[in-house]
């Protein structure tokens, strides 16, 4: 398996709907063609969880090894990529929303003073997320919380 992406690398997958702006994918890096996923960007910000095993995950020129109990913060159209590190497999979860699902309305106050600044900073490609940290810890612990309402939400939207 391989991303679907088209000339200027854009992920064509789906990644929620204005309905449902969220979507949650539990991967395994040996389901990629060798153990990588191609270098691709989205419009979504994407929060992901390592599970089991070990990942090399570049985002734009930042590369970040992470292990199982850590995560990335990977930004709105950042150019990212991962592959296995040692040949191990690695068990992650992916959470990508697009960021209207915090401003709301584009252009409104909270997207120009809170989202943009953020989104839109190119030396804020990525953020490694390690339980060392406190507030990372929570994140961390917020991402699999995502993950567990999604499925239930899923399950009974029949998504």
């Amino acid at each position: 398996m391989q991303l679907k992406i088209n000339n200027e690398k854009k992920e064509l997958k789906f990644h929620g709907s204005y309905e449902f702006p969220v979507f949650v994918s539990h991967e395994v890096l040996s389901d990629y063609e060798r153990g990588a996923f191609a270098w691709h960007w989205h419009p979504e910000v994407e929060l992901t969880y390592i599970e089991e095993g070990q990942i090399e995950y570049q985002v734009n020129d930042t590369v970040y090894c992470l292990k199982a109990g850590e995560g990335l913060f990977c930004n709105a159209n950042a150019l990212h990529t991962g592959h296995m590190l040692n040949q191990g497999d690695c068990r992650y979860l992916s959470v990508t929303f697009h960021p209207r699902m915090i401003y709301g309305f584009e252009g409104s106050a909270v997207d120009k003073k809170y989202v943009e600044p953020v989104t839109r900073n190119d030396l804020l490609g990525g953020l490694h997320l390690v339980p060392d940290t406190e507030w990372q810890k929570q994140v961390l612990l917020l991402i699999q919380t995502i993950v567990t309402d999604y499925e239930v939400i899923c399950q009974d939207l029949s998504l």
